[in-house]
């Protein structure tokens, strides 16, 4: 790891991925909300380029998700541990997909840390593929729109739903098996890239600085 003086418009991806790891299971443990918990992500976003249009579609999406769970705990009487679990939640969200990461640039931040390749390769072909589940359910949602499609509680609507899925699941995973081939025609040394020295700078540094220090001030304050 060697330690850089250049002007660098990007968090190295390998820092960026230490850096979400740390965060997200700081803020999986915590019990109580401070405003401290948002210095990182401040620090981050002063320092990367964000589509925020794009990010917060994201999280809307996997919001859906997060709101069920809030739903069912609000019901059983536990509001401030809804009101954790909602924040904790969007929190690491926020904080992870403002990274926008793809498969690619996660294998080459894990292979470049020396993490086991097999365990690189399964996330990196997890990651691609809930990639290539999300484009593919977009355009088909595109396509039955133009078609006319309009969404209403009945079989119609329910038959096409599991139409749609079947459709999806089925290109998902033919496009799966393309990919796969190219990582087999690209593999070398029974690796996709090899891996590089890992040069930080002034950003890498104090984004970790940032989070680190909120940890020890969260916890010893």
């Amino acid at each position: 790891m060697a330690i850089s003086s250049t002007k660098n418009t990007k968090i190295n991806p390998s820092i960026g991925f230490i850096s979400i790891l740390i965060y997200s299971l700081f803020i999986a443990t915590i019990k109580e909300i401070d405003f401290l918990l948002f210095i990182p992500i401040v620090v981050q976003l002063l320092f990367l380029d964000i589509d925020f249009k794009i990010l917060f579609k994201k999280i809307i999406r996997v919001n859906l998700f997060i709101f069920i769970t809030f739903l069912i705990l609000v019901l059983e009487d536990k509001y401030e541990l809804a009101l954790l679990v909602f924040i904790r939640a969007n929190l690491i969200l926020l904080f992870t997909l403002s990274f926008n990461f793809d498969g690619f640039s996660l294998y080459k931040a894990m292979n470049n840390l020396k993490i086991s390749n097999k365990f690189s390769l399964i996330f990196f072909f997890t990651v691609k593929y809930i990639e290539i589940l999300f484009s593919t359910a977009i355009r088909l949602k595109s396509v039955i729109k133009i078609r006319g499609f309009k969404a209403k509680f009945n079989m119609d609507s329910f038959k096409t739903y599991a139409d749609m899925l079947g459709f999806l699941l089925y290109i998902s995973v033919n496009k799966m098996e393309k990919v796969e081939d190219l990582i087999v025609l690209r593999t070398k040394d029974d690796k996709l890239f090899p891996a590089k020295k890992i040069v930080v700078n002034y950003k890498d540094i104090l984004l970790l600085s940032s989070i680190i220090g909120v940890i020890f001030v969260y916890y010893f304050k």
